[in-house]
């Protein structure tokens, strides 16, 4: 029932190192299916107390919904459309009959 339609790359996160940054393996091909990609530039507050002079700066936003046939793990991070995206979940799907179809994964914009 699932076909993909696009082809993108996806990094396991292996470990972490001892200032618990992730580590990631090498980029792997990951046929996919987009269900959602927005990408918008958001205002942020700079200052930790706003209550001075308001200060504001335009940080990137996206959140992703991919469906694949492999199953990606929390914190790993897939690239498409030119977007790093990093996985936030994921559950799997199933056909009306019980059988397993596909994951459905959950992503938010990396700062490169």
């Amino acid at each position: 029932m699932f076909t993909p339609n696009q082809i993108g790359t996806y990094q396991r996160m292996t470990k972490r190192n001892l200032d618990g940054e992730e580590i990631y393996g090498d980029p792997a091909s990951l046929p996919l299916s987009v269900v959602r990609l927005a990408a918008q530039s958001e205002k942020t507050s700079v200052r930790s107390d706003s209550s001075a002079s308001r200060g504001q700066a335009d940080q990137m936003a996206a959140e992703a919904k991919i469906l694949t046939k492999l199953e990606l793990k929390v914190d790993d991070i897939v690239h498409v459309n030119g977007l790093t995206l990093r996985v936030t979940g994921t559950h799997p799907r199933f056909t009306a009959f019980g059988v397993f179809d596909h994951h459905e994964s959950d992503l938010e914009y990396v700062t490169p």
